[in-house]
């Protein structure tokens, strides 16, 4: 007890409990920027909700003022931009405009999104998370995993063509131009998707929470954003109502509630986003995961030209549209397969055996 009345005593202690603050700063300040980083998942999905809600606001308007201008130009010689949205709006129905209300609606709220996020002033949340790196051989990782994703789906998607609901017509000369169009399509869409869903949202994800829920919780968000968009088919009575996008968010919501619609559509996305974000988080870059997204594309965007049946197959026949679903998901998870064993490093071996 003389120990702590001495001056010797009473210095060591003081300099005991000031030592412990730096500790208890360190503990604050990790809690602080966890929390953030939390938020930040939270703020996602709230301005993914926001865009679809104002797209379903906006989509009549765009509806009407498309329509107005098609009606406008008809018969006359105007700019040739003009000529060429005219002709679209014209032929148009209200899914395509309802998905242009919501890109839109997701292009306004970016940048005032970027800010909240304070993603403009380059904050990130310490050493968390898994940051993009340099792929010395993000070339040759993109090609792969396009000829994977290609190869596997087009002969499969080409086969159920053949012995399915829809029928496969022969485009003749067209075939070449037609497969440019798709190619090019499909990288261009692969490479603006994966920059907002695999590296930016998912980069989010892996700052707020481990590894296996970022994959999981990326791979549930591409899909849910995927399944925004209408399906061929769907329509509504009256394109022209003011609420109209909200009754067709609900009939796509109705579909959800039919397990084979589950099963057919919305697993294979939720297999595409899973394979996707492995392929991020294995490489650490965004070459692998964009060359099997452009090449899911190409093969569903070529599939679709090639398809003389204007439909997606009967959700009546249980059997065959299950096909539709169940298929590609092998093909999805097969390329997955592939790509992992591709971007195999000499030292997984040694990690699996220890």
């Amino acid at each position: 007890m003389e120990f702590y009345h001495s001056p010797y005593g009473e210095a060591m202690a003081k300099k005991r409990v000031n030592a412990g603050f730096p500790r208890v700063d360190r503990l604050g300040s990790m809690l602080a920027m966890r929390n953030k980083a939390l938020g930040d998942v939270l703020k996602v999905w709230l301005y993914a909700m926001a865009s679809v809600w104002l797209g379903a606001w906006v989509a009549p308007l765009l509806f009407n003022a498309g329509k107005a201008l098609a009606e406008v130009s008809q018969g006359r010689s105007t700019n040739g931009f003009f000529e060429w949205l005219a002709e679209h709006c014209r032929t148009a129905e209200f899914p395509v405009f309802f998905m242009a209300g919501v890109w839109l609606a997701a292009g306004v709220l970016f940048l005032p999104w970027l800010e909240w996020l304070d993603a403009r002033r380059g904050v990130r949340t310490g050493g968390r998370g898994q940051g993009l790196e340099k792929n010395p051989r993000g070339g040759w990782h993109a090609l792969a995993g396009f000829l994977l994703v290609a190869g596997l789906l087009l002969p499969l998607g080409i086969a159920m063509l053949v012995t399915g609901d829809a029928k496969l017509r022969d485009p003749g000369p067209e075939l070449p131009g037609m497969a440019m169009r798709a190619l090019w399509m499909a990288w261009l869409l692969a490479l603006m998707m994966e920059v907002f869903f695999r590296g930016l949202v998912m980069g989010i994800f892996l700052r707020g929470m481990r590894p296996a829920a970022a994959l999981g919780m990326s791979a549930a968000f591409f899909a849910l954003a995927l399944s925004v968009i209408p399906r061929e088919g769907l329509n509504v009575p009256d394109p022209e109502a003011p609420r109209v996008g909200f009754e067709l968010l609900r009939q796509m919501a109705v579909r959800f509630a039919d397990v084979t619609v589950v099963l057919a559509e919305f697993v294979p996305l939720l297999a595409l986003g899973l394979v996707l974000s492995y392929a991020r988080w294995r490489t650490a870059s965004l070459w692998l995961p964009t060359g099997l997204h452009a090449g899911w594309w190409f093969a569903r965007e070529l599939l679709g030209r090639l398809r003389s049946s204007p439909h997606a197959p009967d959700p009546e026949r249980t059997a065959g549209f299950l096909l539709h679903g169940l298929v590609p998901l092998a093909a999805i998870f097969a390329a997955g397969a592939l790509a992992h064993f591709l971007t195999r490093k000499p030292n997984d071996a040694h990690g699996a055996e220890s």
